[in-house]
């Protein structure tokens, strides 16, 4: 038997779900909910969910953090690099690394993957045998729209981006997103944000959005929300996402 059962909080709904599982099924004492520190990249609101979090679970969340960036910001700035085919940097220096600095040989790991999220859980398991995996949601049968039942059945309100349109509770101007119709949104929602991000992908020379089969800079996106194409972007900042392979 595994000494700790570590649950990756991210402060969306399937991981809170996943944690409140994880409690159900191992025990208070066993269970430790980490949460990796991304408090200046997200929405100020997470900061109430996750105290909200911690008082349906009765345990703390424990935050941990990168030793060498204080936000995303800071990585994509000093590395470089924002996203491309391996997936976002951020994701690898924000969250990749303090788990593996947090996290023993001997875990029982819990991640907020859906039921409804499959093939991701198949790639993820396939590509780390190394660890001792728990999918709670799946085995479950929980979904994503499930959570959000669970979570409000509790009178847990959702994190202010759900509300705001975003289908995640990652980082405000996630790197990962091509779609025209989610950086407009970002546009309209935060603008201080939107102008950064073209400002910093102008200077790396990262063209994000994939507009008619092209890729062109932010600050080229046309001036219209595209409320005709679909969020088709897969923006969950999960276990999988980034290769280590990145250099700096």
């Amino acid at each position: 038997m595994t000494n700790r059962v570590v649950v990756w909080f991210s402060c969306g709904a399937a991981s809170a779900v996943a944690a409140q599982l994880a409690v159900q099924r191992y025990g208070a004492a066993r269970v430790v909910v980490v949460y990796c520190d991304m408090a200046r990249d997200e929405h100020p609101d997470n900061v109430r969910f996750r105290r909200d979090i911690e008082q349906w679970l009765g345990i703390p969340v424990r935050v941990i953090a990168s030793a060498r960036y204080a936000s995303v910001n800071d990585v994509f700035e000093q590395r470089r690099y924002m996203s491309g085919p391996k997936g976002a940097l951020c994701t690898v220096e924000m969250k990749k690394i303090p788990r593996f600095a947090f996290q023993a040989a001997d875990d029982l790991h819990v991640f907020g993957l859906s039921a409804d999220e499959a093939t991701r859980i198949q790639t993820f398991s396939a590509n780390n045998p190394e660890l001792s995996l728990a999918w709670l949601l799946l085995d479950a049968g929980i979904t994503k729209a499930e959570c959000f039942r669970r979570l409000a059945a509790a009178g847990i309100q959702l994190p202010a981006l759900y509300a705001l349109g975003y289908k995640n509770n990652n980082c405000i101007g996630c790197v990962k997103a091509s779609s025209p119709k989610y950086w407009a949104l970002v546009r309209r929602t935060f603008p201080d944000v939107f102008t950064r991000r073209a400002e910093q992908s102008r200077a790396i020379g990262c063209q994000l959005v994939l507009l008619r089969g092209q890729r062109i800079y932010l600050d080229e996106l046309p001036a219209d929300d595209f409320g005709w194409l679909p969020f088709d972007d897969d923006l969950t900042c999960g276990p999988e996402c980034g290769s280590l392979s990145h250099k700096g």
